[in-house]
């Protein structure tokens, strides 16, 4: 009886060191890697109605496999014969089935090649300066989308693109404060003077009209 009591006391030893054992096991957490998509050409391209449009394309680059992947649309809404933007989108997977995802954006547009209003403007409730840089047909970036004064975070490069000389678009961009998209636009021409004026969509802006002269 001695003999089978020791065995049971043993055997509830044993036990009780691999249930210790169990509870020390760590589990390793992997970081995730993601492949690289790289755009070829620009990320904001421009052509005018009635033309032709052929995406150049994009890469995936896979660092696990060291291996980079010519890569094709995976949607295209891009209407030639009607002025708007239009947006193609791209993705890449890698081995351990990680993917990104990127997109360009297509402006089509009536505007004449010739039509130019780039230059440097101000808003007018705080004189803030705001450049704005032609980039195609139609297309520009502005540098200050909001017209903020004093605070760098806020000057980025941002597209707007005019679908013909009275109305002009913001569509939403990935920037540094966030998905931004511009609406309520406007321009008024009076020869050669130009003014401005839309509503930053984004969490870092108010809702007020903002308003810009060209100098």
């Amino acid at each position: 009886m001695k003999a089978l009591l020791y065995i049971f006391l043993a055997g509830a030893v044993m036990l009780t060191a691999c249930t210790k054992k169990s509870e020390n096991v760590y589990t390793k957490m992997v970081t995730p890697v993601f492949p690289v998509l790289t755009l070829k050409g620009d990320p904001v391209v421009t052509l005018s109605v009635g033309g032709s449009y052929t995406d150049a394309g994009a890469t995936g680059y896979d660092s696990l496999t060291n291996t980079t992947t010519q890569l094709t649309p995976t949607s295209n809404n891009v209407d030639a014969a009607n002025a708007g933007f239009y947006v193609v989108n791209f993705q890449t997977i890698n081995l351990w089935g990680y993917r990104t995802l990127g997109s360009r954006l297509v402006l089509v547009t009536t505007i004449s090649p010739a039509d130019d209003i780039s230059g440097t403007y101000k808003r007018t409730s705080n004189g803030q300066e705001v450049h704005v840089v032609k980039k195609g047909t139609g297309l520009y970036t502005v540098d200050n989308p909001g017209g903020v004064a004093g605070n760098p975070a806020f000057i980025f490069p941002y597209y707007i693109g005019f679908t013909d000389a009275s109305t002009f678009e913001g569509p939403t961009q990935n920037t540094p404060l966030g998905g931004l998209t511009l609406s309520s636009t406007s321009i008024i021409r009076n020869g050669t003077d130009v003014t401005l004026k839309w509503v930053v969509n984004n969490p870092n802006f108010g809702t007020s009209v903002r308003t810009f002269v060209k100098q």
